[in-house]
């Protein structure tokens, strides 16, 4: 009858949003984290954060049960906790249930729209993660010019005091071709928007930048030059001191020339596409 048919999508419903939901998950993959859209007001600014809070940012976007699990777990792979607590939710776990909802299936797709804009690499104790967004409108694309903005962030996962001093970027465009770059030697590697940021252990720093390219997708690979912050005392602190303030170029070869060890921090690739778009902020 017309009754029991109701009675069978009704109860067919949530396991048909488990399995799109579970789907979405095969989709990320198993270390998928996920990454709040790029914002392209944070173009040529930057500001420290603590890697045990939540970012602002993300926090935005996450849907209720997933923001409080990654406030309490911190930067790790949501998968494995999705899929066990949605089977949960399968079996009647009411603690689960609020997970099997339209907004997690919506902020699901929107991560793998996200995903392939997104990147994150660790070297020596340091993470840098990164995002990307088309930030250009209608008129940028007639002119064949197709602006993307980009978020990245350092976080210090270590025990000793990390100072990022400069950016090596390699710009391409869809098929391959150098847009543009930005060269170890050249003054502009110096520093990132302006900062050569000291990342205490547990300290995060975040920034936007972007690019302008000549075809809808293209690409970012490139390193940054990391030191280890120096342990100094009398007048050798005080001329450390003094000099945090100088000028970005002087700043700059004042740290390598202090002789402590230096490693590079890779950039895991990250793409750009004009079909993913930045938000402005909230």
């Amino acid at each position: 009858t017309r009754a029991r048919a109701l009675a069978r999508d009704m109860a067919d419903a949530p396991r048909a949003m488990q399995r799109s939901l579970l789907r979405a998950c095969r989709r990320l993959g198993p270390d998928w984290f996920p990454s709040a859209p790029a914002n392209e007001r944070l173009w040529g600014n930057g500001s420290y954060g603590s890697a045990s809070e939540l970012q602002p940012r993300l926090r935005q976007f996450l849907p209720e049960p997933l923001r409080a699990h990654v406030a309490a777990t911190g930067h790790k792979p949501l998968v494995p906790w999705l899929r066990s607590s949605l089977r949960r939710a399968g079996g009647d776990d009411n603690a689960a249930a609020p997970l099997a909802s339209d907004e997690l299936l919506s902020f699901l797709g929107e991560q793998c729209a996200l995903a392939p804009c997104a990147s994150s690499n660790e070297e020596a104790g340091l993470r840098v993660d990164a995002v990307s967004g088309f930030a250009g409108g209608d008129a940028a694309v007639t002119k064949e010019q197709y602006v993307f903005a980009y978020n990245l962030c350092f976080t210090n996962l270590g025990q000793r005091r990390l100072r990022v001093l400069s950016r090596q970027y390699d710009f391409r465009e869809g098929a391959g071709a150098v847009a543009t770059q930005i060269k170890s030697d050249q003054p502009e590697a110096a520093g990132v928007v302006g900062f050569t940021p000291l990342l205490e252990p547990g300290q995060s720093f975040g920034f936007g930048s972007g690019v302008v390219l000549r075809s809808p997708k293209g690409a970012l690979t490139g390193s940054f030059l990391v030191m280890e912050e120096p342990t100094l005392e009398g007048k050798d602190l005080k001329m450390h001191e003094y000099m945090e303030q100088a000028e970005l170029y002087i700043r700059h070869a004042y740290y390598k020339g202090l002789g402590t060890e230096q490693f590079y921090l890779p950039l895991g690739q990250l793409q750009f596409d004009s079909s993913v778009p930045c938000v402005s902020a909230r």
